[in-house]
């Protein structure tokens, strides 16, 4: 479902997450990665969350590579992977306290750890887990709102909370 008027602003955009870029003479090579290839990926990876995360701009070198860093699995394809975590502003959310959160296990000369813990500081230090909370929230009350006076429209009345009258229980002997 299309999230309400309040995407219309566009996605949280966070250009300043990319700098500095990674360096590969910073990062350790792998058996399988070169330096240089975990810097060229790992500058991908934050530039598609600088960007708001677009579904479209998932590509498969990305889900290739996410679907094995921050504890991810690789759903049953890219298309899944998008749907799963970057569907709409709470899944972002999700899918950033995530990198956030994740611990980075392992010896970056086997696994992408050098580049899991440095992507995940960037996202705290940018506090974009807290950003896109708060526009999940907007979202939310968006869509409560649409769904309200879809409601009122149908059903007539213009009630407020104010308004409405406080359900009571009444505890009956039995």
């Amino acid at each position: 479902m299309p999230e309400p008027s309040v995407m219309t602003a566009g996605p949280i955009l966070c250009e300043r997450l990319r700098i500095p870029p990674f360096d590969p003479v910073v990062l350790k090579p792998t058996q399988w990665a070169t330096a240089q290839q975990k810097a060229k990926l790992g500058n991908a990876i934050l530039r598609f969350i600088a960007l708001g995360m677009p579904a479209e701009k998932f590509t498969p070198a990305l889900y290739n590579r996410l679907s094995n860093m921050f504890g991810f699995i690789a759903h049953y394809n890219r298309t899944g992977f998008a749907q799963t975590w970057f569907d709409n502003a709470a899944t972002r959310r999700d899918f950033l306290d995530q990198v956030a959160r994740y611990p980075c296990w392992g010896d970056p000369t086997f696994v992408w750890s050098d580049v899991e813990k440095e992507i995940g500081q960037r996202v705290r230090e940018n506090l974009l887990v807290e950003a896109w909370t708060t526009r999940a929230r907007e979202v939310q009350v968006a869509r409560e709102k649409a769904e309200l006076a879809r409601l009122q429209a149908k059903h007539g009345g213009t009630v407020t909370a104010a308004d409405a009258p406080v359900p009571t229980v009444q505890l009956g002997l039995l």
